[in-house]
């Protein structure tokens, strides 16, 4: 009976028709984050969700509210969460300036150009030779200087030609060591063409006893290589990307060798690290030894047993460093995850084991989007473990409308996490909807009452009695 009496009393107190109206908006959530300085324009502000916000909050972020401050008015702040990726993205060659400053056509038929570049020129990998003629094939070589050095090959009879009578087909491209050259030389052989032209004409004469004449002729037509002009190209660049990816340090937890079987010998490494839910799609490993090459496995708890594993993917690492060869793969990418803990089983066979010293996994940068206005101040609730919160279910139209238009943006630094001072457990929590009716809690309390004093009466006869 008294159980019965003290959970009426706390449906009675925790109605949210009036106690929710008593706690601040923050109440549900046991961890905040403020702004380290005020936003400073009015357009669009950006939070990077980091470690710590990872780690406490769902990976859907419905434990997770954004609310404006401005002096002693805190209110909750629509946003949106977007994942910023960096583009696989090339700077495409671009044309470096260049004078033919000399020519000559030699008396074996070899045209010769000599092109000088600008002081300071940009490093070349490609040359192009323009020319309007049709139907050809042509040998070309070409050389470099530097300052007041010696010439020296680059490319040694290189075929450009053109197949227009057969195919549309042209090749006048040809790829140079990349480098910063002063001037460049161009020799062209068989600079004329000599196109023969055969004819043979039938002469028939009615009557003659002889029968068709036939009479050939042979004619040969020359014709002299043109070049318009030689464009000379940049090499491709990677564009690093500005923004877009961060690197989290992980733990080795640990790390031992194991058998694939239970009773066989032990010939793969198995590596816990510890990712504490962040996003990753790319580790990268450091260890010491040289001249070796592994499988690994890359796996992640089973969502119906997590103290099982499931491999997502595998790959290879390697490092060769002998006698001028150096070369190092010891990164793999995967499909992204965001669990608390990644296992590597590299396969060593029966060679010795390799040791990881640290990792390092990478993942997309994840950002809370919102509307910003000057001298306003921001934060960030997160980790509500006693109440079940859905996410929340905002009108984003205009965010949306802002980042398509590229509305100026600005990033908002956030304190470290610290306790919520106004955190209550019964924040948030969400009872049966027919208990926020008046009448009905009306009802309630006169039960309570009712009960109550049915209590005290038998206790009062009760004392009664033993007097």
């Amino acid at each position: 009976m008294n159980r019965f009496i003290l959970f009426l009393a706390s449906l009675f107190l925790s109605n949210p028709s009036w106690a929710d109206e008593m706690l601040p908006p923050t109440a549900p959530f046991a961890l905040l984050r403020d702004s380290a300085s005020s936003s400073t324009q009015e357009g669009l502000g950006r939070i990077k969700v980091d470690r710590a916000l990872f780690e406490k909050s769902k990976s859907n972020f419905a434990d997770l509210r954004l609310f404006r401050v401005r002096e002693e008015e805190v209110l909750e702040w629509p946003f949106l969460v977007r994942e910023t990726r960096p583009r696989k993205r090339e700077i495409a060659p671009q044309e470096v300036s260049s004078t033919i400053v000399a020519f000559d056509k030699s008396s074996e038929d070899m045209l010769v150009y000599t092109v000088e570049f600008p002081e300071g020129s940009r490093q070349i990998s490609k040359m192009r030779i323009h020319t309007p003629l049709r139907n050809f094939e042509k040998t070309v070589s070409v050389y470099a200087k530097k300052g007041e050095g010696e010439w020296s090959l680059l490319i040694g009879e290189f075929l450009i030609h053109d197949r227009e009578a057969f195919v549309d087909f042209r090749r006048t491209d040809i790829d140079l060591p990349v480098g910063d050259y002063d001037q460049i030389r161009i020799q062209l052989e068989d600079a004329t063409d000599e196109q023969q032209s055969d004819l043979r004409r039938v002469t028939k004469t009615l009557g003659a006893p002889s029968g068709p004449q036939v009479t050939e002729s042979t004619t040969v037509k020359t014709r002299d290589f043109r070049v318009d002009k030689f464009t000379f190209l940049t090499p491709k660049q990677p564009r690093l990307p500005d923004r877009g990816v961060v690197i989290y340090p992980l733990e080795v937890i640990s790390q031992k060798q194991i058998a694939e079987n239970e009773g066989e010998k032990k010939k793969e490494t198995e590596i816990i690290l510890e990712t504490g839910t962040v996003p990753i799609n790319q580790l990268v490993l450091t260890v010491e030894e040289n001249n070796f090459r592994r499988k690994v496995r890359i796996e992640i708890p089973r969502e119906d047993d997590p103290e099982k594993w499931r491999a997502i993917s595998q790959d290879t690492i390697h490092r060769y460093d002998l006698a001028g060869l150096k070369e190092e793969k010891l990164s793999f990418r995967f499909p992204e995850t965001q669990v608390e803990q990644i296992r590597l089983l590299i396969e060593n066979g029966d060679n010795r084991p390799i040791q990881v010293k640290s990792a390092k996994g990478t993942g997309p940068l994840v950002e809370l989007v919102f509307l910003t206005e000057p001298n306003d101040s921001w934060q960030v609730a997160y980790h509500a473990p006693a109440a079940e919160l859905q996410k929340p279910d905002y009108d984003t139209a205009v965010l949306l409308r802002a980042e398509s238009e590229g509305i100026a943006g600005e990033s908002i630094a956030m304190s470290d996490p610290r306790p919520n001072p106004d955190y209550d457990e019964s924040a948030g929590i969400t009872l049966p909807p027919w208990f926020a009716e008046k009448w009905i809690l009306h009802v309630l309390i006169a039960v309570v009452v009712a009960i109550l004093i049915w209590v005290l009466y038998g206790a009062a006869r009760k004392i009664e009695a033993v007097e």
